[in-house]
């Protein structure tokens, strides 16, 4: 209706869909990667729309950190376990399937040192007000195509702090330079409220004005900009999302590269607990079993309050702990 050129036979499709209860997100998004393929002709269609709600996905995650700051601050005592995990291994690995800060703003609190795998780089972007002015600058670590491809970088042995690896994309992660290389935002100052505040700053005064325009030029699930010259430029945002992650035709900007981190790094790991994680996700669920096939003396920990051995680590199950727990009491059982 607004012009925003999808042919009514695909919002049709999408509609009929999207009433479905048993349909959450991921599988809203991976509908619409599998019409593509089924309805190559209206493959473009399929794609734009799909880009477009990534982008809608990334948005309500953002303002929900926006709109819950002060219970994101109240509450990361629940999480203080964490705290002692990395006081007790150094460093402590997390990998990350969501795209929240929570990790970022837990080591803040508690001063933890983090480290996400970006080189020492340090790019900044223009910040500008509704007519185009400079008014500041957002920093962001980077990490360059060819630092990914020779494998992320993260302190070892008997060194204090949180390794986080997001393997599915971040709310604060951006490709640039032509989507080559990638920016990982970092705050004005070490407190959980700048954090958050970064994600705000990047969407609302990271801007390209044109005077023939009655508003900030926007592109599809990127930020447009204006380098320091005036030059459009483009931050594309990094949510891995949907069903057919990591596939060819997901439309997706984050590199399988990052996936391949992934299987290298979890073998620093000889106890892998997890967290939050019902696994729907074939990609990871191969990696997980292929890590506790390797050897006999990795051992693998699932809190939730109903969970079960899943079925495709049935044979390995005295490597696998069942902790019916809800996370906040078993990180508060902590020693």
């Amino acid at each position: 209706m607004q012009g925003t050129g999808y042919p009514d036979a695909v919002i049709e499709d999408f509609a009929s869909v999207l009433v479905r209860d048993e349909m959450h997100y991921e599988s809203l998004l991976g509908y619409l990667e599998t019409q593509s393929q089924r309805l190559l002709p209206l493959l473009q269609p399929y794609h734009g729309l799909r880009s477009l709600l990534v982008e809608v996905v990334y948005h309500i995650f953002r303002l929900r950190h926006a709109q819950k700051i002060d219970l994101i601050e109240k509450n990361l005592s629940s999480l203080e376990g964490i705290v002692k995990l990395a006081q007790a291994n150094a460093p402590l690995w997390i990998f990350s399937l969501n795209h929240d800060v929570l990790i970022e703003c837990l080591a803040t609190r508690y001063g933890v040192p983090l480290h996400s795998g970006f080189s020492s780089g340090i790019a900044t972007f223009p910040r500008r007000n509704a007519s185009g002015a400079k008014i500041g600058e957002l920093r962001a670590e980077t990490l360059t195509e060819a630092q990914l491809a020779a494998g992320m970088i993260f302190p070892q042995s008997r060194s204090y702090g949180i390794n986080l690896l997001k393997v599915h994309g971040s709310l604060d992660v951006f490709t640039f330079r032509d989507g080559k290389d990638f920016a990982k935002l970092l705050p004005d100052e070490p407190t959980v409220r700048s954090i958050i505040d970064m994600l705000r700053v990047a969407q609302e005064e990271l801007i390209y004005v044109d005077p023939k325009r009655p508003s900030p030029v926007k592109t599809t699930n990127e930020i447009t900009y204006a380098d320091d010259e005036g030059v459009m430029q483009f931050l594309g945002r990094s949510l891995v999302t949907g069903t057919h992650k990591f596939y060819n035709h997901s439309g997706q900007i984050l590199p399988i590269n990052f996936l391949k981190q992934f299987r290298s790094a979890i073998n620093f790991v000889s106890t892998l607990i997890c967290i939050g994680y019902g696994f729907g996700d074939l990609h990871i669920n191969q990696m997980l079993l292929s890590w506790l096939e390797q050897r006999a003396d990795r051992r693998f920990e699932i809190v939730s309050p109903k969970a079960s051995i899943p079925q495709f680590l049935l044979h390995l199950s005295p490597q696998v702990t069942v902790v019916p727990k809800a996370a906040s009491d078993y990180l508060a059982a902590l020693p």
